[in-house]
């Protein structure tokens, strides 16, 4: 679905589509469920509720101010290639958050905190991840955790660095409205983390090296075959020589996501089970139809 297309129409339609899914399942299941069960969660919709509960002011005029903010922040902090990439999400959140809150409607009929800190979270998960298909963040905390990475804290994974500061709003969240809100504020991070997970393994955010060595000249060709013309990825090969026996083959190297690698692994187990082959994960790849190697390292 998100696989990206070859024509600049095809291009700017997928673009589209991500910041529009991303967009409509992260501000729906704030005004939609979050608010009206009285709800919070870590991130800046944790960081507008504290204040909306303070000041009677809009949650979407909030949400708008604190990401120009953030927006801005980002721009000096890691330049204008870099905020690119967040003016999209950035500009329509708000606009759907504004929208929605015009719509007289509760997604759940009646208040459940631990089914709305389910649904919380997977919509925050479906909407974080669909934008990092795209290489897109939200103008939130996601983008705030990016520039802490950037500037200081190159060694910390982003993800951490976000889990943190999602955890001081969490904590304060517990103060200022109650203990149990905040219990279900961290339900709806765990499941938010685990369906992020399950989008970017599956769709591109972590990469594999699978080598195969296959059995024979043959099975090689299939093997090949299956991954340029099926897979779509591309095979590098070289030739290995086993020291036990002192036989060369070649084997085959390909770059792909886990999702594909599972495909590859069907195919040869049910071509070449005689096959010999090993799967290493790896941190990142920059280069062509992977990532660009001007992008800031996002893991």
């Amino acid at each position: 679905m998100f696989r990206s297309p070859k024509t600049k129409i095809g291009k700017f339609l997928r673009e589209t589509l991500i910041v529009l899914t991303s967009a409509f399942f992260g501000s729906s299941v704030q005004i939609f469920v979050m608010i009206p069960n009285g709800m919070t969660s870590g991130g800046m919709p944790g960081i507008a509720r504290l204040i909306t509960h303070f000041l009677p002011i809009s949650y979407s005029l909030v949400y708008y101010t604190l990401s120009m903010v953030v927006l801005i922040i980002a721009f000096f902090a890691m330049g204008k290639a870099e905020v690119r990439r967040i003016i999209a999400l950035g500009f329509a959140y708000p606009i759907m958050l504004f929208i929605f809150e015009h719509i007289n409607y509760e997604f759940l009929n009646s208040p459940d905190p631990l089914l709305a800190a389910l649904l919380i979270g997977a919509f925050y998960g479906i909407a974080t991840g669909v934008g990092y298909i795209g290489g897109y963040s939200s103008g939130g905390t996601d983008t705030l955790a990016r520039v802490i990475k950037f500037k200081f804290l190159n060694h910390v994974r982003t993800g951490d660095i976000q889990m943190a500061m999602d955890i001081c709003i969490i904590a304060v969240s517990a103060f200022v409205f109650d203990t149990n809100i905040a219990m279900y504020a961290i339900v709806t991070a765990v499941v938010a983390a685990r369906v992020i997970s399950a989008i970017t393994v599956g769709y591109g955010g972590r990469f594999v090296q699978f080598d195969i060595i296959p059995s024979s000249r043959e099975r090689e060709q299939d093997i090949t075959d299956y991954v340029l013309n099926d897979v779509n990825r591309a095979v590098t090969s070289h030739v290995s020589r086993g020291e036990y026996t002192l036989s060369e083959r070649r084997t085959l190297s390909i770059i792909c996501t886990p999702a594909e690698s599972i495909k590859i692994k069907k195919y040869v187990a049910e071509k070449d089970p005689e096959a010999f082959a090993t799967v290493m994960s790896l941190t990142n790849v920059w280069g062509k139809r992977f990532h660009d190697f001007n992008e800031a390292d996002n893991t």
